[in-house]
């Protein structure tokens, strides 16, 4: 296996040979083509330690030779969109559902063969891409601040004047996790300009300090320097499996969970292989090293890691994917004019 990390300027393109070329003479049948090299590159914006173990196990099973690139998700899809001419990937994981929707035209669609296991909020409804694990959004609290009873419940209980200076979140033009926090309080509330959704909003920032990466809240939060913050269950979860003093809570009017996913990139040069690698992700296995990961798995019949609530026990609420995506520069305006209030 070998990781790249993307440098600016495309990379030299691997030639698949043809088949042998002539007419057929007399009686004979025309050669096959050649059989697909045994090779994938593999596009992620996860990091070492989990883009390491899949490509491993997938090498391991299949005995196809994986070539890692990696980057940040937008740096990646723009890659991909740079690219479509003679595109450079085959697969592509990780980065939120509404992005695939957004650059939807560099993807194909494939039915996996565990198609039936991933339940449909996970999953494209023509299967463009698939949910390879789940991020509920959360808030976490510190437990030495805030004692259980007197948390937070849900979205709304955040706009308190109590909790002014208190709140820890990410800024939505530089973290996907926060965009679809914003999306989620507008989906709850209403979508409209100056509505309820955006009175809510609004009433978070106040409250709130606003931070370039979505790393920082939680940090913030296990470390005492704010109270509370809004971010994804995993991160509080690496906390808390460390012994911090962090905990959270599913918002009571309920919550978005955008999957990290994973999709085939349109004109791959090894498309044989990256239908393999999607069929591993979301075979029992490929869900079951998910969750030893400690990642959520998407596949109704894999448990998640120890800590979390079954998915079937939280409020979800269902964002449309499609809206999302066609007003994200709407509503990223919108938030600017939040933030400069």
């Amino acid at each position: 296996m070998r990781i790249r990390k993307w440098m600016t300027g495309l990379l030299v393109a691997a030639t698949l040979t043809a088949g042998c070329g002539g007419a057929p003479q007399g009686d004979k049948a025309p050669a096959a083509p050649k059989e697909e090299e045994k090779r994938l590159t593999f596009y992620t914006s996860f990091g070492a330690d989990l883009h390491n173990p899949i490509a491993q196990a997938f090498e391991k099973e299949t005995g196809i030779k994986v070539d890692v690139v990696t980057a940040g998700t937008g740096e990646m899809l723009n890659r991909i969109k740079a690219e479509a001419a003679a595109p450079q990937g085959d697969v592509m994981l990780g980065g939120g559902a509404e992005s695939y929707e957004a650059y939807r035209d560099y993807f194909e669609a494939y039915k996996v063969k565990d198609d039936a296991a991933v339940p449909a909020a996970m999953k494209a409804p023509d299967n463009l891409w698939y949910g390879y694990n789940a991020l509920p959004m959360v808030i976490a609290y510190n437990k030495n601040l805030v004692p259980a009873a007197e948390a937070p419940k849900g979205w709304k209980d955040l706009t308190d004047p109590k909790w002014k200076g208190k709140i820890a979140m990410a800024d939505a033009n530089k973290s996907g996790t926060s965009f679809v926090q914003v999306v989620t309080m507008l989906t709850l509330f209403g979508k409209e300009p100056g509505g309820q959704g955006w009175r809510t909003v609004e009433g978070v920032v106040k409250n709130s300090k606003v931070l370039g990466s979505s790393s920082l809240p939680p940090k913030g939060v296990n470390d005492g320097e704010y109270h509370l913050a809004l971010t994804i269950e995993s991160s509080v979860l690496k906390y808390a499996t460390a012994g911090g003093p962090i905990a959270m809570i599913y918002p009571a009017e309920g919550t978005a969970t955008i999957p990290d996913s994973a999709s085939v990139i349109k004109g791959a040069q090894h498309p044989q292989n990256a239908r393999k690698f999607m069929d591993f992700l979301f075979s029992k296995t490929g869900q079951e090293l998910a969750a030893k990961l400690g990642l959520r798995p998407t596949r109704s019949d894999v448990a998640p890691p120890q800590g979390l609530q079954p998915l079937d026990q939280i409020k979800l609420v269902t964002l449309d994917m499609p809206w999302v995506a066609t007003k994200r520069s709407e509503i990223l305006s919108q938030w600017q004019d939040v933030m400069t209030k």
